[in-house]
């Protein structure tokens, strides 16, 4: 995820520990020696501690700094879920973990999407190499679709330009849980 710093696209992250190449995304272990929960916590509050929807970030910062996992998968799906109720987004999530599907890569997503009757799978765009490449059209009757998204521009506090793809955490420190949510609305009516 990105957020400005200094006026500049800055990557932040959650440091994980190595492991073998083809461990599941549920098994990826944090590495909480690398005292990454005081790292995010500082860059974000001193990145936007002067904007005006600082209190409602600052409620997410906290939600995060409060989530007790050693997993990666499950920092990101309860931050997702806590995001999205914010957001009033109802949707249904999922783990593949919980449906019965094996194999890698394509032929996996395809017996997930199988298992859910699904006849369409909409992608991100930079995914499209990989699905292509493995030949997703000719293995499955399911329609791929690519969405290159393109977020709408909004105001980002002290910016001349636009910055764009950054992580929520901009869009909740410049436009607040309410202004958010009508901007995410917005951008699901013309996706």
């Amino acid at each position: 995820n990105y957020i400005i710093v200094n006026k500049r696209k800055y990557l932040i992250n959650i440091p994980v520990l190595k492991s073998e190449l083809r461990t599941n995304i549920k098994d990826i272990l944090v590495d909480q020696s690398k005292g990454w929960k005081s790292k995010f916590s500082k860059t974000v509050s001193q990145s936007y501690s002067n904007h005006q929807h600082y209190e409602d970030l600052n409620e997410l910062i906290n939600y995060i700094l409060s989530l007790k996992t050693k997993k990666l998968s499950e920092y990101n799906i309860k931050i997702i879920k806590f995001i999205s109720r914010r957001l009033n987004i109802k949707t249904q999530f999922l783990c593949s973990s919980d449906l019965n599907v094996s194999q890698m890569r394509t032929h996996k997503l395809i017996n997930i999407l199988n298992e859910l009757n699904a006849n369409e799978y909409v992608s991100p765009i930079g995914a499209k190499d990989y699905l292509t490449g493995d030949k997703f059209e000719n293995l499955t009757n399911i329609r791929l679709s690519l969405n290159e998204f393109n977020g709408k521009e909004y105001n980002q506090f002290k910016q001349k330009e636009f910055i764009k793809n950054l992580s929520i955490i901009d869009v909740i420190a410049n436009l607040g849980w309410k202004n958010s949510e009508l901007y995410i609305r917005n951008l699901l009516g013309k996706i």
